[in-house]
């Protein structure tokens, strides 16, 4: 989503100003540059976004996430091109060396295809992953995606390949999509071969339809990216989506205290239409507004007082529930070419689990599991977790969509079924989704997790010590572990510490659920001595969380 217009001011805030100094500043003694993919997705999403990557771009720490992706890229990239025969790889140690090649080899004729071709046409420089050259001279522009669909965002890109392509002189004839199909199951242990893994989709009339558009569109950020006005522009939703803006963290020291894009519920029309009236603070609206949700303006009395608002069915809920209690803490790995029997892309494997387990009377038993090697950990996390949760009992998970990766095992793992549908068929609470719905906080705002939410309710503070303390760092243990040569006892220390660190995660959904429950040690010890109660009935529907469409 682009921000709308400025809002009407009189004059610059100074922060602006000295934004818009000190980039000039800096921004002065580089050389124009040309437009390419990275700055039109930079205006796509914000033009303050834009503004900055043109004339003060920032490195951007590489996650390993984004490490794992990038090399993923690679590979797949690699065997697309496996599929097109007498293909040569443009080489240039600049992008106009590129260029330059590349309108040699095309005037050869004795190359079918190029892979890595460049263009520069008009202030615009783009690269091709593969271009095949018809006969008659035209050309077919092939683009490699990890995605197991053709995305919008593929299609602009095409189409910016497209305009600078024809604009250096050259014909296009065709535009395809090379993608994942995400029906293909991976025979564990074979090479990949792009028949089967590979679809291709032509795409050339989706992109001729947005050629105009897309035109007009780079024509604009050509502007744009001479008008500083845009420093004053405000956060918003936009600076998460669809990836979050290696800026942020700069803008939002201008924030107010309660910007918008933290409002929950926040749909793309009531930003739009609060940012025209020139509203950054969501702590400014009216609570009798008609368009607000409930969840709005219980956020909005929570800012106001400065406290904890707490709806009646949350404690209802929580106390509710079946015993033994298993706060448990899923681990998952989610990449997108496929490693194991029977896996399909993007399929998340579960590698590790954690569990706090409470009976009735108090007391609290701890189990877990980690898998940090190179070979397949989901027939042991099946097997493991399926015989802690024999006791019977209810889940209490932080958020329930892990278990899709649970369920995901009943294809892929058909030895396993009887552990697993017993794993599935256990009763489970949504923590996350019951305290978005009925919990509220300054602190706790649209964007709320379990480690901020134990900090806010339970005081419970973040190791500052450990190795592994989110997924980035657990998914770095796990390529550590997956290395060659490596050490046994250092796959022991990797595997302890993602041990330890989804333990912390069930630990703190227990803490979470002792301070709204309410539960003392007194009445757990009294239920403890009380006749066994019958096993609860259906449990009643949460209130409805809005979605954003």
């Amino acid at each position: 989503m682009q921000f709308p217009r400025i809002p009407p001011h009189t004059g610059s805030p100074p922060a602006a100003n000295a934004q818009a100094n000190e980039v000039k500043t800096r921004s002065s003694a580089k050389s124009q540059r040309r437009f390419d993919k990275q700055l039109f997705e930079a205006g796509q999403q914000c033009q303050k976004r834009l503004y900055l990557d043109y004339h003060d771009p920032v490195e951007e720490p590489e996650s390993e996430s984004r490490r794992v992706m990038s090399e993923t890229g690679k590979q797949l990239l690699q065997l697309a091109k496996s599929a097109f025969a007498r293909g040569a790889e443009v080489e240039g140690t600049t992008l106009e060396a590129a260029a330059k090649k590349t309108t040699e080899l095309l005037a050869s004729g004795t190359v079918f295809a190029l892979f890595g071709a460049a263009f520069v046409a008009e202030g615009v420089e783009v690269r091709s992953d593969i271009l095949v050259r018809q006969k008659d001279g035209s050309l077919d522009i092939f683009e490699v995606k990890s995605g197991t669909k053709v995305k919008g965002r593929y299609l602009t890109d095409l189409a910016l390949q497209a305009l600078t392509i024809e604009r250096a002189g050259h014909k296009v004839r065709g535009i395809y999509v090379l993608y994942l199909d995400k029906t293909y199951k991976h025979a564990g242990g074979e090479e990949y071969t792009p028949k089967g893994l590979i679809k291709s989709a032509d795409v050339t009339e989706r992109v001729r339809r947005i050629l105009p558009r897309v035109d007009e569109q780079l024509q604009s950020f050509m502007r744009q990216v001479t008008d500083d006005s845009v420093l004053e522009l405000p956060t918003g939703t936009f600076c998460a989506a669809p990836f979050p803006c290696p800026h942020l963290a700069r803008c939002s020291k201008q924030e107010a205290e309660f910007p918008l894009r933290l409002l929950p519920d926040l749909t793309r029309d009531l930003e739009r239409e609060l940012h025209e009236e020139g509203i950054a603070d969501f702590s400014q609206l009216d609570q009798a507004r008609a368009s607000l949700t409930f969840r709005q303006r219980r956020t909005l009395q929570a800012a106001a007082e400065g406290s904890l608002l707490k709806e009646p069915f949350v404690k209802e809920e929580l106390q509710q529930v079946e015993f033994p209690l298993h706060f448990l803490s899923i681990a998952t790995a989610t990449e997108a070419l496929p490693r194991f029997q029977n896996q399909k892309p993007w399929q998340p494997v579960p590698y590790a689990w954690a569990c706090e387990t409470v009976t009735e009377g108090g007391k609290v038993t701890h189990a877990s599991f980690a898998h940090a090697d190179k070979d397949d950990p989901r027939p042991q996390f099946a097997q493991t977790l399926g015989k802690h949760l024999n006791s019977g009992g209810m889940m209490i998970l932080w958020d329930a969509d892990s278990l899709e990766s649970i369920r995901l095992l009943l294809e892929s793992l058909p030895t396993e079924k009887q552990a697993i549908r017993a794993t599935l068929a256990r009763p489970h609470l949504d923590l996350r989704r019951l305290l978005e719905s009925g919990l509220f906080h300054p602190k706790l705002l649209a964007n709320r997790d379990l480690a901020s939410t134990a900090h806010v309710l339970c005081g419970i503070a973040q190791p500052t010590d450990k190795e592994v303390t989110d997924e980035d760092s657990a998914l770095r243990a796990l390529q550590k572990a997956a290395t060659p040569r490596i050490r046994a006892a250092t796959k022991e220390k990797l595997a302890s510490e993602i041990k330890d660190w989804v333990q912390r995660q069930s630990s703190m959904m227990h803490a979470i659920y002792r301070t709204l429950s309410e539960r003392t040690a007194a009445a757990a010890q009294e239920e403890e001595q009380k006749p066994a109660k019958k096993t609860v009935g259906p449990r009643k529907q949460l209130p409805p969380t809005p979605v954003e469409e």
